[in-house]
């Protein structure tokens, strides 16, 4: 494809953006880029750009350890007032810790030595829903199990990831799959992100190529990582010709029994290049990988002109302008089911510490019938920056996830008491329940974000020592 054809499409993307935007100022389309700020972030911009959440912030004595310096996060602890201490003597009140911090310090058994105010940002063995082949198998038997006790209806809610197999476990398995079925089908490393060892394959032979040579690894005692084989979704749904994925935010604070909200705002990730299935594309990643961190790689790449990312609001309009109303919502509405059932899958064997929670980032895509399919769920999803708009969602992101554990007790007298809306969070899934009023709140407006902050705050200012039950409602 000529440079002049993808500056056209990326021309088509950044238009729509603007046709579907009901608020140029905070949703502004995916063209509507400023300089990097990926390096220049610092805590006193952070006030401004996280649309003045640290503003209204109280002040605190929370005590935070980052193992994760020089970060997004990292500077939004700062930026609200809070004093960093470090991991080693256990004196915070809250952690912002990577994953293999978590690995190393929290079992099964290290809630003991916890204080009961103490908050750690992962579940120890997140891995079963975050790793590509243990979220699969966690979700094929949530699958055969609803079958057996409920029936085929209730099984069907559970399909929800593509069929997936585990190689080289499963590569017999895998090898009956393609010779009855064929099409394509896209390889996986469990373990790694951001588009990384991905390749598309089409015919048995380079199955059967990747297998040898895996074993031949073994045999040399070379540690490779195992595979996925995942069947490729053929038929996505596209805009302006080109596929997509969407990167959405869950936090979840308990998982016996689930209590998870799901952020307003993400975004949607789009290819630089036209989609097509054809053999000659099945290596190009411009055309088959959604994932951001491989599209800046193009050489026709200018965040100044489109960074290649619409707002999900934006989506939704977008929908809503093509398909109707009623159709938005029901797509919205079966996103947040996806979400509700993947999380349902794993939460019989997740360790459910109470010092715990964690936040999601969930990647789904639209085939062309508009069926969302849950492709992965990452642990620490990126909070690295490219534009203003990028920090401004991140930073809002960040100070709410805060928000929702609520440290500094500015909501609830009772954290067993949540309230239905934090900041950009709606409360999809409590108590074995379905919170049924905010599963078609994705990609909603979010422009009212800090009044709804300042509005709970006055509920709990004006009944000082009081719980408030905010929940009697049926749900």
């Amino acid at each position: 494809m000529t440079a002049q054809r993808d500056a056209t499409l990326m021309g088509d993307i950044a238009r729509n953006g603007g046709a579907y935007r009901a608020d140029a100022r905070t949703h502004p389309a995916p063209g509507r880029v400023v300089e990097d700020v990926e390096e220049t972030v610092d805590a006193a911009s952070l006030t401004v750009s996280a649309r003045n959440a640290s503003n209204s912030e109280p002040e605190s004595t929370v005590r935070f350890a980052a193992t994760i310096p020089n970060t997004l996060p990292h500077k939004i602890l700062l930026s609200r007032g809070w004093r960093e201490v470090s991991s080693e003597d256990y004196a915070w009140d809250v952690i912002y810790a990577d994953v293999s911090w978590i690995h190393e310090n929290l079992t099964h058994k290290s809630g003991a030595r916890l204080m009961e105010h103490q908050r750690i940002n992962h579940f120890a063995n997140h891995f079963e829903l975050t790793r590509k082949d243990l979220m699969a198998k966690n979700v094929n038997r949530a699958k055969r199990q609803a079958s057996k006790k409920h029936g085929k209806a209730a099984a069907e809610a559970f399909d929800i990831v593509p069929l997936t197999f585990v190689l080289p476990q499963e590569a017999l398995m895998m090898k009956r799959a393609f010779r009855e079925q064929g099409g394509l089908w896209i390889m996986k490393p469990i373990g790694r992100s951001q588009g990384k060892g991905i390749f598309v394959v089409n015919k048995m032979a380079q199955i059967t190529k990747w297998l040898d040579e895996r074993a031949k690894s073994d045999g040399e005692n070379i540690c490779i990582e195992n595979y996925v084989a995942q069947r490729y979704i053929s038929n996505p749904y596209c805009v302006g010709g080109r596929k997509f994925d969407l990167r959405l935010y869950v936090i979840v604070l308990s998982f016996r029994p689930l209590t998870a909200y799901l952020y307003r705002e993400g975004f949607a990730r789009f290819t630089a290049s036209r989609y097509t299935c054809d053999k000659e594309s099945i290596g190009d990643e411009m055309i088959h990988l959604t994932n951001h961190a491989v599209q800046k790689r193009g050489e026709n790449y200018d965040a100044a002109k489109c960074d290649l990312r619409w707002s999900v609001r934006s989506l939704r309009q977008y929908i809503s302008a093509k398909h109707g109303i009623q159709i938005s919502e029901a797509l919205m509405r079966n996103i947040t089911l996806v979400i509700i059932h993947s999380l349902l899958a794993v939460a019989p064997i997740m360790i459910n510490d109470r010092h715990c929670f964690e936040m999601y980032g969930y990647d789904v895509m639209l085939d062309d019938t508009l069926r969302p399919w849950l492709l992965e769920v990452n642990a620490s999803p990126s909070m690295s920056v490219d534009s203003k708009t990028d920090l401004e969602l991140k930073s809002a992101l960040l100070n709410d996830v805060l928000n929702v554990i609520d440290l500094e007790k500015q909501f609830v007298d009772d954290a067993a008491i949540r309230r239905e809306r934090v900041g950009g969070f709606d409360l999809i899934y409590r108590d074995g329940i379905r919170v049924e009023h905010n599963l078609t709140l994705l990609g909603g407006l979010n422009d009212d974000r800090e009044r709804a902050l300042a509005r709970e705050r006055e509920k709990r200012s004006s009944n000082p020592g009081k719980n408030e039950d905010i929940n009697s409602k049926s749900l």
